[in-house]
């Protein structure tokens, strides 16, 4: 299986041909997003590579894999039929690569870590030097998108994840839970009567709603504060609540550690999702996942008191 060859094939005038791993890969993508853009964004590369592998593949089967249309590909029939090997053969191969990855226990390589961008940059980014500096062989990728990355099929070795039930594939530790509370600028509450008038206010909004009153702000002191917007990122609810804009209900340690905002509340803070630190089985006796799984640990725990709210800070 050299060179990413995967097998043989032969094309429409019986020539012989190598299907390409990464072809196999491009192909599934397409799949899956539906045009050559949404592939080239997850795979990476560029949209004339995404094209050129498509075409490759299709000269070494000597068939139509998609029909292209304005709007995206669509499958053909030898299209779906190669989806369904491909997909066999694929789970198979990564769960190869797993268990060769587990095995390898020299601390050198890259780890791949998936985490949220709060957990980075408010804790994460200040204590990467010890690590570095105990494990130099070691080189690292932090990855902060808020979407849930597959520890099983490889999009990274270790999940640092907020979660009461993470996917049974996976293996790890369970910490602590962090908790949530209510925060704006000092301006907002002074100008708004939140009794009286709570019309006038507004909670800024992190996921779609049926209602502008939804469940998570009945059992707050805002309840007849109307939700505004929808902001998935917390980072720019933050600087949304810094503008004095609105409520926000976030994560303490990203509210805590924003001097312009203040808890809006007296009471305590809510427990949120379990902290986990997670990965694949087959990977948790590498000697490089264990390294980096511990300094997660020491880092989640030093920071336990700001992650469940504890720490000093001003309330209006």
């Amino acid at each position: 299986m050299s060179s990413g060859t995967i097998g043989k094939s032969r094309d429409a005038r019986g020539n012989g041909r190598d299907m390409d791993w990464e072809d196999i890969k491009t192909f599934r993508e397409v799949m899956h997003g539906g045009t050559v853009r949404a592939a080239a964004k997850s795979l990476g590369v560029h949209h004339s590579t995404v094209s050129r592998r498509i075409e490759h593949l299709e000269r070494a089967l000597g068939v139509m894999l998609f029909e292209r249309r304005p709007e995206g590909y669509f499958p053909t029939s030898a299209g779906e039929e190669l989806a369904r090997a491909a997909g066999v053969f694929a789970d198979d191969l990564i769960a190869v690569e797993r268990h060769i990855a587990g095995r390898d226990n020299d601390l050198t390589g890259t780890i791949r870590v998936t985490m949220a961008e709060p957990f980075a940059t408010s804790m994460f980014a200040a204590r990467l030097p010890e690590f570095c500096d105990a494990y130099p062989g070691l080189e690292l990728e932090i990855l902060t998108s808020y979407d849930l990355l597959d520890v099983a099929r490889r999009e990274a070795d270790i999940a640092i994840r907020m979660d009461n039930n993470p996917p049974d594939a996976l293996v790890g530790k369970r910490l602590f839970a962090y908790t949530t509370s209510i925060y704006a600028h000092p301006d907002y509450l002074a100008r708004h009567d939140f009794v009286n008038q709570p019309e006038q206010a507004r909670w800024l909004g992190w996921t779609d709603r049926e209602s502008r009153f939804p469940d998570w702000t009945q059992d707050t002191e805002f309840a007849r504060v109307p939700v505004w917007g929808n902001f998935a990122s917390i980072a720019m609810q933050i600087q949304m609540a810094r503008a004095a804009m609105g409520l926000v209900m976030i994560p303490c340690i990203a509210g805590d550690s924003t001097p312009e905002l203040v808890r809006a509340t007296d009471r305590d803070p809510t427990p949120s999702r379990d902290i986990w630190i997670l990965t694949h089985d087959d990977l948790r006796r590498t000697a490089r996942i264990r390294a980096f799984m511990d300094f997660a640990e020491m880092v989640l725990r030093d920071n336990k008191d700001a992650l469940v709210g504890r720490l000093p800070v001003p309330v209006n």
